[in-house]
């Protein structure tokens, strides 16, 4: 194995137009990469060393519904059940139609579609990632600052849904009502939760939902790229697309964390659910069903970002498919998911290979970086 052309890729990609990087990758549970590039602050220059704190957003997903899967594991409910039976707001949902003179009507959901809990975790529920939505900024405003779990998801029930549960995939909140989900059935916050299970079993000490001031300190700068001027701007807020809130735990964006601890999570997926010292987080046929397609031929198409070609969805994860349609050389069943700020996590079972890669910019040019470091660690295998 040589990975020069990773490290040279990652150091192209910080003289283009990222502003530092970082990479951990492991093999048959070792770990034969590790890497940085560039700077975690542009101004002063200090540079990228891999042990910044940085802002995961949707890499988010893979950890908490991995979570929420060992939940499953113990009968606490089945995919298939409706979502109102742990939820019941999502009794009376309604969903946007058009009616015959081409305008919006809203409709009750038929009792016999109505989400299920699979429709959470494969993005079929009818959310999107409207924070704006009436109801849910009603939510906000009563219940700042703390924002709980359980009420925000509770309102996000109350606006109509974009389509019928179930009709379509859009990427939306589905994951933030999840954890709310996860908290009902479990009794405990989505944190607490998820730290019982994935993180301190992993030993993951540097990861957690929200932003300490004492770990603020060690946070790499928040960029962005400015598509208008071709440059590199500070971010002044951390995203117009986000929920806050001291009891606030998002499951779909929530997680602070480094490559190194994220590395650990991606790599455990890989070894089948068995962590570095041999614990079983979460067992292998769980995971392959987790990485398992879940969409139907219609919701596949809504699947269309430039960098998923290829692959399909499963229960949080984007799953390969299709290796020759995507220009992959990663096999069937090559799983993960990617962050806003530019986290990219790869998990492969059948070559036990494990990659975590970030960087923090907004605009974050995924549908560039993530197809080729994928292409070329494989190519770096074999070297």
């Amino acid at each position: 194995m040589d990975f020069t052309s990773l490290a040279e890729f990652m150091d192209h990609l910080t003289e283009w137009r990222i502003p530092g990087n970082s990479c951990v990758v492991y093999k048959d549970r070792k770990p034969v990469f590790t890497y940085s590039s560039g700077y975690s602050d542009i101004e002063t220059k200090r540079k990228m060393c891999g042990d910044e704190i940085m802002y995961m957003y949707s890499a988010t997903k893979p950890v908490v519904c991995t979570a929420a899967m060992t939940l499953w594991e113990k009968g606490k409910f089945d995919l298939d059940d409706k979502l109102e039976k742990y939820l019941p707001e999502w009794a009376d949902i309604t969903y946007r139609a058009w009616d015959d003179n081409g305008n919006f009507e809203y409709l009750p959901v038929p009792a016999d579609r109505r989400a299920t809990v699979r429709d959470l975790f494969r993005m079929t529920a009818g959310l999107d990632y409207n924070v704006n939505r009436p109801a849910l900024q009603e939510a906000i405003k009563k219940y700042s600052p703390e924002c709980p779990t359980r009420e925000i998801a509770r309102a996000l029930a109350k606006d109509p849904m974009c389509f019928l549960p179930g009709d379509h995939w859009n990427y939306s909140l589905c994951h933030d009502v999840l954890g709310a989900l996860v908290e009902v059935i479990a009794d405990m916050p989505l944190a607490d939760y998820v730290k019982k299970t994935i993180l301190d079993p992993l030993g993951m000490k540097e990861t957690e939902f929200g932003m300490s001031d004492e770990r603020r300190k060690r946070m790499a700068t928040l960029y962005c790229f400015n598509d208008d001027t071709l440059s590199i701007e500070r971010e002044p807020s951390q995203s117009n697309w986000s929920i806050f809130g001291t009891k606030y735990h998002s499951g779909g964006a929530g997680i602070t964390s480094t490559v190194g601890d994220m590395a650990l999570f991606t790599e455990m997926m890989a070894a089948g659910g068995v962590s570095q010292s041999g614990e079983r987080i979460i067992a292998s046929r769980t995971l392959d069903l987790l990485r398992s397609n879940q969409l139907g031929e219609q919701a596949l198409k809504d699947v269309n970002w430039s960098h998923l070609v290829g692959y399909g969805y499963g229960l949080g994860v984007r799953t390969m498919m299709d290796p020759a349609k995507g220009g992959s050389t990663s096999p069937v069943g090559e799983y993960g998911w990617t962050g806003a700020a530019g986290a990219y996590m790869m998990i492969d079972p059948e070559n036990r290979l494990a990659v975590f890669y970030a960087h923090h910019m907004l605009n974050n040019q995924e549908y560039y970086t993530a197809p080729r470091i994928r292409n070329i660690v494989y190519s770096c295998l074999e070297k």
